[in-house]
C-alpha cells in the first residue's frame, strides 16, 4: 500500500501512525539561535496551540469540547487531515458557547439556529459591533464546513490564528454575559 493517499492525504499503516505527516515538513520559524529558518516540529506546533486556553469563567462543558477540538488539531503533526477536524470541531465550540450564553440571557431554546444566537447576543450587547464579523465567519465556516464538496484544510498556522480568535471570542463572550446577566 503506498505511503500517500490520491490527494497527497497520508495513508496511515501500522509501521507510519505514530510518524510526522510528510505534509508538516514544509513548515518553518526563525531561530534567534541560529539566526534563521528551521523546520517547526510537533512540539513547536504543540506550543502554539497549547498557548490559547478558555479562561475559568467559560462552563466546563465549552472548555472539554474546545479541548477536543485542540487535540484534533495539535494531532495533525502526525496525520495532516487532523488539522481540519479541529477546525470544524472550533466551529461547534463557538455555536454551543453562544447558545450557553443565550441561555444564561434568557433567550434558550434548543432549536435556535447560530444565526438567531449571534443575532440576539448582538442585540443585548453580549458581542460586541466589532466582534460580530467573526462569529459570522465562524457561522458561515461551520456551515460551509458541515456540507463540503470536496475535502480541504487550512495550514497549520491559519489554524493557529483562528484559535487564538476563537479562545478570544469565547473568553470575552462569557465575560460580557456575565456582566450583562449581573445587571
Amino acid at each position: 500500500m503506498a505511503e500517500e493517499a490520491r490527494l497527497g492525504i497520508k495513508r496511515l499503516t501500522l509501521a507510519n501512525w505514530t510518524e510526522p505527516d510528510p505534509a508538516n515538513k514544509h513548515f518553518v520559524r526563525y531561530s534567534r539561535f541560529l539566526q534563521g529558518m528551521v523546520a517547526m516540529d510537533g512540539g513547536d506546533w504543540a506550543r502554539l496551540f497549547l498557548g490559547f486556553d478558555l479562561q475559568d469563567h467559560v462552563p466546563d462543558e465549552i472548555q472539554d469540547m474546545f479541548e477536543v477540538a485542540r487535540g484534533a488539531i495539535i494531532y495533525g503533526w502526525f496525520f495532516y487531515p487532523m488539522y481540519q477536524l479541529g477546525q470544524e470541531q472550533l466551529f461547534r465550540v463557538s455555536e454551543a458557547a453562544a447558545r450557553r450564553c443565550c441561555d444564561a440571557l434568557g433567550n434558550g431554546s434548543e432549536r435556535q439556529s447560530f444565526y438567531r444566537s449571534i443575532e440576539f447576543l448582538v442585540r443585548e450587547g453580549a458581542i460586541g459591533a466589532d466582534d460580530r464579523h467573526r462569529w459570522e465567519a465562524a457561522r458561515k465556516l461551520r456551515n460551509s464546513s458541515s456540507h463540503p464538496e470536496r475535502a480541504s484544510v487550512m495550514p497549520p498556522g491559519a489554524i493557529a490564528s483562528l484559535v487564538e480568535a476563537t479562545a478570544a471570542d469565547i473568553n470575552d463572550l462569557f465575560l460580557r454575559t456575565r456582566g450583562l446577566r449581573d445587571q
